[in-house]
């Protein structure tokens, strides 16, 4: 009787997960979302006074406006450009800026933060880093 039991509750739980794995997943609410392929940037090797600039592509894959509110870059040497709204399915940029890199020696990071209007992507950090050798 109990052998019974044992094999009518293991057939039971296997039943019932068959029915909630055939459940349709519920999607992500509509709003923006953020794609980076990469938050940083690296120069690699270069000579003290050469001017930096790199932009970061964005992606909207979500089903609303992508806000870029702010972008803040660490330091007054650091400038920043960018597109405040994308639209979904379209792409963006980010470009950020070290003009005067006189004076500079070895390695060498600068960051800015960004706030979006992304659930999941609230504030991030983005990096350009550079190796500054002598001439």
């Amino acid at each position: 009787m109990k052998v019974k039991g044992i094999v009518m509750a293991a057939w039971l739980l296997g039943m019932f997960s068959v029915i909630t794995d055939g459940q349709p997943v519920k999607a992500s609410p509509p709003g923006p979302k953020l794609v980076l392929a990469s938050p940083e940037h690296s120069f690699g090797d270069v000579k003290p006074g050469t001017p930096l600039t790199h932009t970061f592509k964005i992606r909207n894959e979500g089903q609303a406006d992508l806000e870029i509110k702010n972008v803040k870059p660490g330091c007054g040497c650091t400038a920043a450009n960018f597109d405040k709204v994308v639209a979904p399915g379209k792409e963006g940029t980010i470009t950020l800026k070290i003009e005067n890199t006189e004076g500079y020696k070895g390695e060498v990071m600068k960051t800015a933060d960004v706030s979006t209007n992304d659930p999941e992507h609230r504030t991030f950090k983005l990096t350009l880093r550079a190796n500054f050798t002598a001439e």
